[in-house]
């Protein structure tokens, strides 16, 4: 059996990691909860415990070495006098960003600064009793005023998406390319994605000490619920003072709950401890706004003055949050000195601005560039005519309106097409400018080299920003007859397209099978753990106007990992797809999976499936009749979706056509070959309406074969134009082929099987 990737929940501020082996599992959606708390790490935890009950024991252990270690540091009598100012970037990803505001983003800063440098008016509400080690941090933040790039920023990058954060590791909101924005570089900057979260979540973070092997340094950072970040705007009480991110930053530093690192579930006891000797034993959290005076007791702090309930590291609302102690504020520093990939954060020079300059545009990407996948910029662009028009995002970093701009594009060495723009741009606002069409052989792919110059009629004071580049334009159009054997060692071909949205498993190249050469192409579904992730190859364009019955025929192996006809749920499933117009729409002409698919029989696979020469199938797939249409070009689309079972390979693609045959003019149906050895082909001239079932019988009047069409209808309820009757496990002989409607008309087409 094998061993799977290890599955990893990370929940809001609590890491934890845990192997699994042997039996192949189907991955589940995150816990969501029902009700508001400070962290969801409860409902989280609780699932993961009755889910893994072997776990919760390597949690405690794991906790159990960092509290020593927190012990030993705390116990060195270490304090950082100097201020270190951390730039943030603040990332409002929302259906309308622009409703939290510039200046609910500077409320926000201004609580941070307040609470961690201990200037909060609301430390007035700390007890007497506590006073005493009211801590006053020397950590502070700001607005970021240089990006990455190191141009001048004011820290906001807004995002327009409907994509809901997913608390955990790879959460959607945390990149570009699954709707929401990749982090700046968080070595160097506090990420803060402000979004919309499920319904309970108000925010979550890491910790500093999570290793970076299970979480990635671009997933640092915190993400906070629009509904309770800042002070003003979409905030809402009780949680409308800005103390969700003063929390979750507190994790982010290495702080755990003020009652230690468990469930606050009612089994913790005073043993728990959150490694801070001069916060009191806290045996759970505290909700609600208990009045400034009030001495909260429990079993952990049974006497006077109580627990310290209004630490931020507690769960009362935002009114009640008002302290750190000295020692969590050493413990922060000492966290952010000694944490090697947090250093930077306090030598960052993010928060000085760079040298004001007037006129200073810079390009900032292409539009087209959508196919990309997570964390990793795809730079080459399909196009599906033989012109292009190429569309820049242009961002004035500037101080100055810019109100004119000359862009100049180019193929390579080609010569310049220039584009002469109008408009107005404001200080720190982008455009996308659509530049004048430029010409494209079939197949080319020149890199695209785009500059700008003269913004407002004058000299760009910095050129270095000038530049954009594309690695390669294409127009992928070729002549048919086509064929693809994947012989070539560059992958994909070069006037293909693969589509790996998650940026997982994909379709490649390999040289372990192959029906004819040494080459497949195929899907490595035995170690896709994801389910339901479509992964695409897109043909290149063909021409098909005018032509009568356009096929794609190729070689398939495949296999299931448990007996096709054991499974419950759909297994992996391989389809085909016609698209008209470069992929906006798209017709599916091919669905097979399980035992349709598989050539294996009825035969499971509990290894990664590699295919011996007899378990290769010529499959077809018919793309349609295009004798009377308007459309040019069309593109074949061969679609992976992943059940997690076994691995599907690919070879020998033709794509064909042929003068539909006379008698299937006439008639409008025949099979075909006739006689056949077994393989018979139906197909329809024009596809069939209600067609409900496809029965054949034998002489005796036996039912050999049967396949229902009804289910699988659109909602114009017209069948297939093709269908494989599959008669190579009966004797010769004469078969009788009944085609029957749902108004019960049918028809009878006499087949031959030859041996």
């Amino acid at each position: 059996m094998k061993n799977l990737k290890f599955l990893f929940f990370f929940s809001l501020v609590i890491t934890f990691v845990l192997p699994v082996t042997a039996q192949k599992q189907k991955n589940n959606s995150s816990v969501r909860s029902s009700s508001t708390h400070r962290c969801g790490t409860e409902i989280v935890m609780e699932e993961l415990f009755r889910k893994y009950p072997a776990f919760k024991k390597e949690m405690e252990l794991s906790r159990a070495k960092k509290f020593q270690a927190q012990q030993q540091q705390l116990r060195i009598p270490f304090r950082v006098e100097a201020i270190h100012t951390i730039p943030v970037v603040v990332h409002i990803v929302l259906a309308s960003p622009s409703t939290v505001s510039d200046a609910q983003v500077q409320s926000q800063i201004d609580v941070l600064n307040e609470d961690y440098g201990g200037t909060n008016a609301d430390s007035s509400r700390i007890p007497a009793a506590f006073k005493p080690v009211f801590g006053k941090s020397n950590i502070r933040f700001c607005l970021a005023r240089r990006d990455p790039k190191g141009d001048a920023t004011n820290g906001i990058n807004r995002v327009t998406s409907t994509v809901i954060s997913n608390p955990g590791l790879n959460d959607p909101v945390k990149f570009t390319c699954s709707g929401g924005s990749d982090a700046w570089d968080p070595s160097k900057y506090l990420n803060i994605w402000v979004c919309q979260m499920p319904s309970g979540f108000l925010g979550y973070s890491f910790f500093a000490s999570d290793p970076l092997s299970f979480i990635p340094l671009n997933e640092r950072g915190f993400v906070n619920n629009y509904r309770s970040f800042g002070r003003t705007g979409t905030a809402q009480a009780p949680f409308n003072k800005g103390k969700t991110a003063t929390h979750e930053i507190g994790h982010f530093f290495d702080l755990e709950h003020i009652w230690g690192p468990n469930n606050c579930d009612g089994t913790q006891t005073c043993a728990d401890d959150d490694g801070i000797n001069d916060t009191p034993l806290q045996l759970s959290c505290t909700s609600g706004a208990p009045a400034a005076d009030s001495v909260i007791k429990d079993a952990c702090s049974p006497n006077a003055p109580g627990i310290m309930w209004m630490n931020y590291m507690d769960y009362v609302d935002d009114i009640a949050m008002v302290m750190f102690s000295k020692q969590q504020c050493s413990a922060m520093e000492t966290s952010l000195l000694n944490t090697t990939w947090m250093q930077g954060l306090a030598t960052s020079d993010g928060c000085t601005p760079p040298a004001t300059l007037n006129r200073d545009v810079r390009v900032e990407k292409f539009t087209d560039q959508t196919i990309t996948n997570c964390g990793t910029a795809n730079t080459t662009v399909y196009t599906c005519t033989n012109t292009y028009r190429p569309v820049v995002t242009i961002k004035n970093v500037g101080t100055d309106n810019i109100t004119s701009l000359t862009l100049s594009a180019k193929f390579g060495t080609g010569t310049p097409v220039v584009t002469t723009w109008t408009g107005t741009i404001a200080p720190q606002s982008t455009t996308d400018i659509t530049l004048n069409t430029m010409t494209l052989n079939a197949g080319s792919n020149n890199n695209l080299i785009v500059y700008t110059s003269n913004p407002n009629g004058s000299a760009d004071q910095k050129v270095a920003n000038d530049t954009g580049k594309l690695g390669a334009v294409i127009y992928p159009f070729v002549t048919t007859p086509y064929t693809e054997g994947f012989e070539s060692t560059s992958f994909p071909p070069a006037v293909w397209k693969r589509t790996n949205p998650d940026a997982d498993v994909t379709w490649q190249r390999t040289t372990k099978a192959a029906k004819t050469g040494v080459a497949s192409m195929f899907m490595d579904n035995y170690n896709y753990s994801s389910n339901d992730q479509k992964d695409d190859m897109t043909s290149p364009l063909f021409s098909v106007k005018g032509k009568d019955s356009v096929f794609l025929t190729f070689q398939v192996a495949a296999a299931t990992y448990n007996p096709p006809d054991m499974l419950n749920n759909p297994t992996d499933t391989l389809e085909i797809l016609v698209t008209k117009d470069c992929g906006q729409t798209f017709t599916s002409v091919y669905k097979k999976w399980g035992l349709d698919l598989v050539t294996t029989g009825n035969i499971g696979v509990d290894t990664a499936y590699v295919p011996i020469a007899s378990q290769w199938r010529r499959d077809t797939a018919f793309l349609g009749d295009y004798s009377l249409s308007t459309t040019d070009n069309i593109q074949a689309v061969i679609r992976n979706t992943t059940n997690y079972e076994n691995n599907v390979y690919i070879d020998d693609i033709n794509i064909t056509y042929k003068d539909a045959n006379a008698n299937l003019k006439r008639n409008g149906v025949m099979v075909t070959p006739n006689p056949s050895r077994g393989l018979f082909i139906l197909q329809y001239y024009e596809k069939p309406v209600n067609l409900d079932f496809i029965n054949v019988y034998n002489y005796a009047g036996q039912l050999v074969w049967q396949k229902k069409i009804s289910a699988g209808l659109s909602g114009n309820n017209l069948g297939p134009n093709y269908v494989e009757i599959d008669l190579r496990n009966v004797s010769t002989g004469l078969y009788t082929v009944q085609l029957v409607y749902r108004s019960k008309k049918a028809q009878i087409i006499k087949v031959l099987k030859v041996n």
